[in-house]
């Protein structure tokens, strides 16, 4: 057995959108990335109009420099050409994805096709942001140390993948206990301190190099940035909009329906929580959506309480360090998922049968395909309103995103909002 069909499928349903125009978050990539081609050692030391207001990269950027770099040799190239340079990723998410399945559940192309096609993944897929390359350093470090083939203590480079996550963006901090974890739970503390200390080390590396090409470490500063959003109703929202994210998005509820009763307690509980959240504090989303994709979202995370064997202790682990992770950041946005859903995917796995499993696959697939032609759609449209305005000749330009991006591109210059 290997990879290869749900490789070979993945990629097929990717190269349709290797045209898509830069979009959202990209223009803030790109512009660190070439940043980075003029000057590897100071990727964030420049100027960007982020939200309104120019301020230096190093102050509002809250990533780390690891899609930067990657993406320095091409940030000049057509975006046709960027995207088959991030597709590498694609196959190293396939690859670590495949090989968690077939030591977690058996089932190795059921979780390849469900995680790293899971419509989250997708998305990440045709995008010129962090994500892609941190799904994929995270399965195939994870994959790495839970291969039995190696002596634990042999199984420091998968540590060292594991904690590269944490170059591409600082949420993948939240990986680093699970090097710790595993070996622990087979009473190998002194391979838990080995492994440990290799995914700790890149970023390690990180922050010496920050003080000195800087003075001062990005990550501490950004944590001040991203810490602001800590009250009782910030953290409601974000507890409903982190529910909805992962079970519309990244691990679909299907598979929960394996263990009924579990899954019904989740999803009432889930639910209760989206209705009461969003009844209390209002917002534009209708009740009646946040509410559903609340309960999906319970539903998906219920597969966790079940009878434990060291297995479960992990991925439950790896599910929940997610969700903390989460429920400390700034902002919520499915993307944040990207690290943290692949367990839902593989628990349900682990006791659900294959007709289920069949099921899910192409709703799955289905979903992804149609978020990601919506998607496509919204680039298009930002690059048309761009052409339009390039109508008008050379002017200046306050606001964000793809738009920003291209207007820049065509020689507009950046202004403050006032």
């Amino acid at each position: 057995m290997n990879a290869r069909l749900p490789l070979v499928l993945l990629t097929g349903l990717a190269l349709p959108f290797v045209h898509k125009p830069v979009n959202i978050d990209d223009t803030n990539f790109l512009a660190m990335a070439r940043a980075a081609a003029r000057d590897p050692w100071l990727p964030h030391d420049f100027l960007i109009n982020w939200g309104g207001q120019t301020e230096r990269a190093f102050d509002v950027l809250s990533n780390p420099p690891g899609i930067a770099l990657w993406l320095a040799p091409v940030a000049d190239l057509p975006a046709l050409w960027m995207h088959l340079w991030m597709l590498p990723w694609l196959v190293l998410s396939v690859w670590g994805a495949w090989k968690i399945g077939q030591r977690t559940s058996g089932k190795p192309n059921a979780a390849a096709l469900l995680i790293a096609g899971a419509p989250v993944a997708m998305l990440a897929t045709h995008a010129f942001t962090p994500d892609l390359p941190l799904l994929a350093v995270s399965l195939a470090g994870i994959a790495g140390l839970l291969d039995d083939r190696k002596p634990m203590e042999d199984r420091w480079p998968s540590a060292l993948c594991l904690g590269a996550a944490a170059l591409f963006r600082y949420s993948g901090i939240a990986l680093i206990p699970l090097a710790l974890l595993w070996p622990l739970l087979h009473g190998e503390r002194r391979a838990a301190l080995k492994l440990t200390a290799a995914a700790t080390a890149p970023l390690a590396l990180l922050m010496a190099h920050d003080l000195l090409a800087y003075g001062s470490i990005h990550m501490l500063a950004m944590v001040g940035f991203q810490s602001t959003a800590n009250a009782g109703a910030d953290l409601a929202h974000k507890l409903v909009s982190n529910l909805a994210y992962l079970g519309g998005t990244a691990a679909l509820p299907l598979l929960a329906i394996a263990r009924p009763g579990r899954t019904i307690i989740g999803a009432v509980v889930g639910g209760a929580i989206g209705h009461l959240v969003i009844s209390a504090v209002g917002g534009a989303t209708p009740i009646w959506v946040g509410t559903a994709f609340a309960a999906a979202g319970g539903a998906s995370l219920s597969v966790v309480f079940k009878r434990p064997d060291r297995i479960h202790i992990f991925l439950a682990a790896w599910l929940l360090l997610g969700l903390g992770l989460l429920m400390s950041l700034r902002f919520s946005a499915a993307r944040y998922w990207i690290p943290f859903f692949a367990p839902a995917v593989l628990i349900a796995l682990r006791t659900c049968p294959r007709w289920l499993v069949g099921l899910t696959i192409p709703a799955t697939l289905s979903l992804g395909l149609a978020l990601s032609a919506d998607d496509l759609d919204l680039a298009n449209t930002q690059e048309r309103a761009a052409s339009r305005a390039m109508g008008a000749g050379i002017g200046k330009i306050s606001g964000h995103w793809g738009f920003q991006h291209h207007l820049e591109a065509a020689g507009w210059t950046p202004v403050e909002e006032d």
